[in-house]
């Protein structure tokens, strides 16, 4: 496999696109998980006929749902960093181009990030319980941010420029960049709504979007390393978690809320070894598998992969505003409440993807939007 020619640099990594999807299909495990925890609490909104047809889940109104062993084994394993590498592997596919092309083609990607940030903005408001979650600050807005901050140092520095920027990164295990983001958050829910959360932080985010954009340089243009890279990064990697098993905090993840512990790796030097580590090795090692012709094509996920963004824009409009109103709707005729087990997740999560698929295929897009074939 060569690493610079031009037919691979337009061609996708059959590797990535498994991971990439993967990685989604365990965040929308994660979402969904939390949206439950929490469906008692401050998604149900059906209170009218909480006395009638609804009444076996009057007894769960304010209660948080617990998940179960399995399916809380995959939220420790994955939690820290499964929101983390989906940046990691688009900062990579940012690199692809040489800085001259880059900078010619910059204006159609903000477009592209602008666009992205602003939908997810608007999705907000359709999926939050109130105005404070709302108006928060979620991954991939923060995502969207940080490969534009990227793409501006690449273009008018160039890779040096993205080198000196990771250092600086760095210097928030110095500076207390923490308290400052906490005294952001505390002015919006004093001022505006209690509800705000600064949830997607830059400090926690920013290395991670570094790492992809380096190994993705590394790759698309300097073929002198194309046999040395992958075990390079997974050495530097394997070296950031050796930090964290020595000295690092154990993660915990509540059964009833899995988002509530999802940054507290990343707000440590030890935890973003971490993050920043088992991301570089999982990588590099599936890339070195891709050069060696090993190619995990797995239908239903690397499709996932490839549309991983259509899927990511719908999943939580489709479960806050259709899947769990039916299952709740179900749950009152059966006698059974909303539940986080591992098998009802991924029932919810297969749901979805069907969704997707056929939003995909059919010409539903195209007769919303009036367009003509």
């Amino acid at each position: 496999m060569k690493i610079n020619n031009n037919d691979e640099t337009r061609s996708r990594l059959v590797n990535l696109d498994f991971l990439r999807g993967l990685f989604i299909i365990l965040a929308l495990d994660q979402h969904f998980t939390y949206y439950i925890n929490m469906w008692y609490v401050d998604y149900f909104r059906d209170t009218m006929a909480l006395t009638s047809t609804y009444a076996v889940h009057f007894p769960m109104i304010g209660k948080q749902v617990s998940s179960d062993f399995f399916n809380h084994l995959l939220a420790i394993v994955f939690t820290p960093w499964v929101s983390q590498i989906y940046l990691t592997m688009a900062a990579f596919n940012l690199a692809k181009k040489d800085q001259v092309t880059f900078g010619i083609e910059m204006l159609g990607k903000f477009k592209i990030f602008g666009l992205i940030f602003l939908y997810f903005v608007l999705e907000n408001f359709i999926v939050a319980p109130n105005t404070g979650q709302a108006i928060s600050f979620y991954p991939i807005m923060l995502w969207m941010v940080i490969l534009g901050l990227i793409s501006v140092i690449y273009k008018y520095i160039g890779i040096r420029g993205v080198l000196v920027f990771t250092l600086l990164a760095m210097l928030r295990f110095v500076i207390p960049v923490e308290y400052l983001s906490d005294f952001f958050e505390e002015v919006i829910q004093n001022r505006i709504h209690p509800g705000f959360e600064y949830d997607a932080r830059f400090e926690y985010f920013v290395l991670s979007g570094c790492l992809g954009f380096i190994m993705g340089y590394v790759h698309y243009h300097m073929p002198l390393y194309k046999h040395k890279k992958d075990f390079l990064f997974a050495g530097l990697g394997a070296l950031l978690v050796l930090i964290y098993v020595v000295i690092g905090d154990t993660f915990v993840v509540p059964l009833d809320d899995f988002f509530s512990t999802e940054h507290d790796l990343a707000r440590t030097f030890s935890g973003t070894a971490y993050i920043i580590g088992i991301q570089a090795i999982l990588i590099s090692a599936f890339l070195w598998m891709e050069r060696k012709n090993i190619k995990l094509n797995v239908p239903l996920i690397n499709w996932v992969g490839m549309y991983s963004l259509m899927i990511f824009a719908l999943h939580r409009i489709l479960f806050v505003k259709l899947i769990a109103p039916i299952s709740i709707m179900i749950g009152s005729l059966t006698g059974r409440t909303l539940g986080a087990s591992i098998v009802e997740i991924y029932i919810y999560v297969f749901i979805t993807l069907a969704i997707c698929y056929f939003v995909k295929v059919s010409p539903i897009g195209d007769i919303i939007l009036q367009r003509k074939k």
